[in-house]
């Protein structure tokens, strides 16, 4: 077992040096009037018969400035994971309209053309549709073959509207 050992002056050393700073302390302020032996030369073990002197009145410190706003690393987590929880419940819930169904809507009843040679697309369209709407018969007979231009071929079969 070790012990500690602690070299030791002598009580009253250690005294006088606690009195003299104690002094030098109170020297320099302006509620020393109060006497140095009764602050300091109380028994500690024993209660005082000397009422204690009633503190000076201090001033009281400014109240703090207010200080910025800042996010701890669990304010952030929690910031992002309601951000994530709301847009995840918009997705959700305006998904449905941007839903395919099964259905394919009306079909158009349409006939089979094959393609002569000498026939254009234009040819084809100008046939079928009224007078004046030969660009937006052309642009249905693209749509139903899913052209992705003008350019057909001797031999292909197009589907056309009827009528």
């Amino acid at each position: 077992m070790s012990t500690l050992s602690i070299p030791t002056q002598r009580t009253s050393e250690l005294d006088d040096r606690f009195d003299a700073l104690a002094r030098t302390a109170l020297n320099g302020r302006d509620d020393a009037a109060v006497e140095f032996e009764t602050v300091f030369d109380m028994d500690y073990g024993q209660g005082s018969t000397e009422p204690m002197p009633a503190p000076a009145a201090r001033r009281t410190p400014p109240p703090p400035a207010p200080r910025a706003v800042r996010l701890t690393r669990r304010g952030r987590t929690l910031l992002t994971l309601v951000f994530l929880g709301i847009a995840l419940t918009l997705m959700l819930t305006m998904g449905g309209w941007a839903t395919a169904t099964l259905t394919g809507g009306n079909p158009e009843p349409v006939r089979v053309v094959e393609v002569q040679p000498g026939d254009t697309l234009y040819g084809i369209a100008s046939e079928l549709a009224e007078p004046g709407e030969i660009r937006a018969m052309v642009h249905r007979i693209q749509e139903l073959n899913s052209l992705p231009g003008g350019q057909i071929e001797e031999g292909q079969k197009l589907a056309v509207p009827q009528g």
